[in-house]
């Protein structure tokens, strides 16, 4: 989109232009054009092959995981009987949540780059000024992505464990940490003062042991309920350590 916006709009800026009623008319268009590639069938197409990527690597890693946890525990392995039959639905829906995701983000960074030229022209800024505040934009743009992409990931993975293990008949798990200074909650970490506190969530004994919960209810927290390792909260890195029966309880 970055590159886009240097081919279509940053010509059209760098021209010598006089008091001209046509030059926000021009670079409406401008930005307009750089947008259209990014609207169309072909990208909606491409978008769509991109996030039924993900969810395919999301559940091949995420199964490969679960597998590798059950041979450790019992000696049993457990690939044969994997199944994907309750999670047709749900690779769907995964896959047309991030197409709109993608969608989104396209959609709000042409209007922010559309406000920034603007606005700068608007306050007479000059066009070293104005291609700053584009730069900007775009380098904010890419980290909000980068955060999507982490944090949908990260749930995409954690929905398919729990279903993953409850297809198995576990019905219980551990709330495991990443145990580092990230981690949400940790008094000697980073944040110690997130709302929801992973750090304590993989310690606190509701009756099943510390940090174990039922895939049923999940963790409750701070007033928030219903809560699963890896979908706590944004760039959640918790996983869950399934808990056989007559084995771990």
């Amino acid at each position: 989109m970055a590159q886009a916006i240097d081919e279509a709009l940053i010509p059209v800026l760098c021209r010598e232009y006089t008091a001209d009623s046509r030059l926000t008319d021009i670079i409406m268009t401008s930005i307009r054009q750089a947008a259209d590639r990014f609207f169309s069938v072909a990208f909606g197409a491409a978008t769509a092959k991109l996030a039924q990527r993900v969810v395919s690597r999301a559940d091949s890693e995420s199964s490969a995981v679960f597998v590798e946890q059950i041979n450790r525990a019992l000696g049993v392995d457990m690939t044969g009987l994997m199944v994907n039959g309750g999670l047709v639905d749900y690779f769907d829906a995964s896959v047309e949540q991030n197409v709109a995701l993608i969608k989104s983000l396209s959609s709000d960074y042409f209007d922010d780059i559309q406000r920034q030229v603007m606005d700068g022209i608007l306050r007479g800024d000059s066009l070293t000024t104005i291609t700053r505040n584009l730069q900007n934009t775009t380098g904010a743009t890419y980290n909000r992505a980068k955060l999507i992409a982490r944090d949908q990931t990260a749930k995409i993975r954690s929905d398919i464990t729990r279903q993953r293990q409850q297809q198995a008949g576990i019905d219980r798990f551990r709330w495991s940490t990443s145990q580092d200074v990230r981690v949400s909650g940790n008094p000697a970490g980073r944040y110690p003062k997130a709302k929801i506190k992973c750090f304590h969530i993989a310690r606190q004994d509701v009756g099943y042991g510390p940090g174990v919960y039922l895939w049923s209810k999940g963790a409750s927290f701070n007033g928030e309920t219903g809560l699963f390792p890896g979908r706590a909260h944004i760039n959640c890195r918790c996983t869950p350590t399934p808990l056989i029966q007559g084995l771990d309880y």
